[in-house]
C-alpha cells in the first residue's frame, strides 16, 4: 500500500476513475463515462459528488514509486485498495482491456503480487466483466463473479490458487 496519506500525484487531466468504476448511487455501470464528468477536465458536480466518488483513492496519486506512465489516462487503468486493504484491484478501460498485459505494467504487477502475498493480500484484474487474479507464478481467470459470489484465495502453501464460491461458503472468511 501506499505510503502517504497525502497526494504525490495531481489527476490533472486524467479522468479515467469516471469511466471504469461503477457509482452505485449514480446507477452509473462500470466502463461508461459518467454523466457528470467533462472528460479529461473533471467532475462537473465535485462539490455534491456521491460518497463512493468521495471516499474512492487512486492508488497512482498516493504511491511516489509509480511513475507517470502509471497515470490511468495513460495505463489505461486505475487501481484501487479494497476489502480494507486486502486486495489492489485495476479497473480496466474496456476499449483497451489488456492494456495492463504490456511493459512496464505486468512485470511490475507480478511483482507487486509476490510481495502481497506474504501479507495475505492479492492483485486482481476487473476487465469486461471478468476477474483475472494476478499471483506470482500465474494468472487465473476467474471469469465473471456474479453478486452472489465472492473470490477466496488461498496465498500459502506451494500451489497458491484463486477461485469463486458462492459468499454463503463456510470457506469463506471476510477480512
Amino acid at each position: 500500500m501506499p505510503d502517504t496519506d497525502t497526494p504525490v500525484h495531481a489527476c490533472g487531466e486524467c479522468t479515467m476513475c469516471c469511466k471504469v468504476m461503477a457509482v452505485d448511487e449514480l446507477a452509473k455501470p462500470a466502463g461508461r463515462w459518467c454523466g457528470h464528468c467533462d472528460i479529461a477536465k473533471g467532475c462537473k458536480i465535485y462539490e455534491s459528488r456521491p460518497g463512493e466518488c468521495r471516499t474512492f483513492d487512486c492508488v497512482w496519486r498516493f504511491d511516489a514509486a509509480l511513475g507517470p506512465e502509471w497515470r490511468p489516462d495513460t495505463a489505461h487503468f486505475v487501481m484501487a485498495y479494497e476489502i480494507g486493504g486486502k486486495r489492489l484491484t485495476l479497473r480496466v478501460d474496456p476499449q483497451r482491456p489488456d492494456a495492463w498485459k504490456q511493459p512496464p505494467y505486468y512485470a511490475r504487477l507480478k511483482q507487486m503480487a509476490r510481495q502481497a502475498m506474504p501479507r495475505g493480500q492479492y492483485v486482481m484484474v476487473a476487465s469486461l466483466g471478468r476477474a483475472i487474479v494476478i499471483l506470482p507464478e500465474r494468472d487465473i481467470d476467474l471469469g465473471t463473479v456474479g453478486p452472489d459470489e465472492r473470490i477466496a484465495t488461498r496465498l500459502w502453501g506451494p500451489d497458491p490458487d484463486a477461485f469463486k464460491v458462492h459468499k454463503s461458503d463456510s470457506r469463506l472468511r471476510e477480512a
